[in-house]
């Protein structure tokens, strides 16, 4: 979190820059994710998607093991998910004045 100070320092800064050059400043201002963030996002698409098949698998095919590890995996899904989404929700409340 930056001073007060620096935050309006920052602000007139943004001011300036979409007097000057308001295509630019609108540019800038959209919210593009980390190559990090992203790549995270990727693989918990992958993950999901891996336990759904494992869990099919598992009825369909009358796999016990299958099954349970893919019920087993659900929950940390879960917890992937939900920390995700709170590292975002604070990324936006620093981004915010």
């Amino acid at each position: 979190m930056l001073p007060h100070r620096d935050r309006s320092a920052l602000r007139k800064i943004e001011e300036e820059l979409a007097a000057s050059d308001p295509v630019f400043a609108a540019t800038l201002s959209q919210s593009v994710l980390p190559a990090q963030s992203r790549r995270w996002r990727k693989i918990l698409v992958l993950a999901e998607a891996t336990v759904l098949l494992m869990l099919v698998f598992g009825l369909m095919a009358g796999d016990t093991g299958w099954f349970l590890w893919g019920l087993l995996a659900a929950p940390l899904l879960v917890w992937a998910h939900r920390a995700m989404l709170q590292r975002g929700g604070e990324r936006a409340a620093d981004d915010q004045p």
